[in-house]
């Protein structure tokens, strides 16, 4: 029963400390890994069924990212699990409604992840930002769908730790962040909430930082006038409070 075994494994990536117990483990974490993704597969009977299984998987998988004695992950599997969760925020559209609770839950476990693995895997992310990106774009999405009601708030503090967990990293993925200022810009066309935009700013502006002068004009040779005209103020707000004092 893969949602048994994931517990067990759980279970044993917090508990195991002797080199003997460590290698013991680590010689079936590859095994238990096809398990954890088989979970997240299979087909349940209610959305919180499957809401459940995939707080299970990103508990599971953010223990064995911080354990690498246990597996190495390579670029592959790191593109694979990005992959994967990328499906997840569409189990409310499979014929079945989630309640906000379940939806946050599969929201958060997302962010999690993301953050486990820039936190132990920046090297291999750097070989496959289009599964991150594409990840990221997934949630900013389903961010712009939200609601108070909804979970707006606590998902959009998730959401704004992930994009600050990656300006350090800019160097590497900034060319990548164009995509998300664009979406981010399409839903201010689209009529966008003001609280919906209050909220989503810290994100906005970890994402402006992580831009250079290239990608910044790259982003307004894309946009049309109306566009532009609805995010320079956004631009000028992150250049008055979160660039200033980026460089305090």
């Amino acid at each position: 029963e893969p949602a048994y075994a994931t517990k067990i494994f759980l279970l044993l990536i917090t508990v195991v400390k002797s080199q003997e117990q460590i290698k013991h483990l680590a010689s079936r974490s590859e095994t238990f890994l096809a398990i954890m993704m088989g979970l997240v597969r299979s087909k349940c009977d209610t959305p919180s069924e499957e809401a459940a299984n995939v707080a299970l998987f990103s508990k599971a998988a953010a223990a064995l990212i911080s354990r690498k004695e246990l597996l190495l992950l390579s670029g592959r599997e790191i593109a694979m699990i990005l992959c994967e969760m990328s499906q997840f925020l569409f189990i409310g559209g499979r014929g079945k409604e989630l309640d906000a609770s379940d939806d946050f839950i599969i929201f958060k476990s997302c962010c999690s992840v993301i953050s486990a693995m820039v936190a132990h895997y920046p090297k291999q992310l750097y070989g496959c930002p289009p599964p991150l990106f594409n990840l990221l774009l997934v949630l900013l999405t389903h961010l712009l769908n939200t609601t108070p009601k909804t979970g707006l708030v606590p998902k959009a503090l998730e959401y704004a730790r992930v994009c600050e967990l990656l300006v350090p990293h800019k160097d590497v993925f900034r060319k990548h962040v164009v995509g998300l200022v664009l979406r981010y810009i399409q839903a201010l066309n689209e009529a966008m909430t003001p609280t919906v935009k209050a909220k989503l700013m810290p994100s906005i502006y970890a994402l402006l930082d992580m831009c250079s002068e290239f990608e910044t004009k790259q982003i307004n040779s894309m946009i049309d006038v109306p566009s532009k005209a609805l995010f320079a103020p956004v631009f000028q707000s992150y250049q008055k409070y979160y660039q200033y004092h980026g460089q305090s």
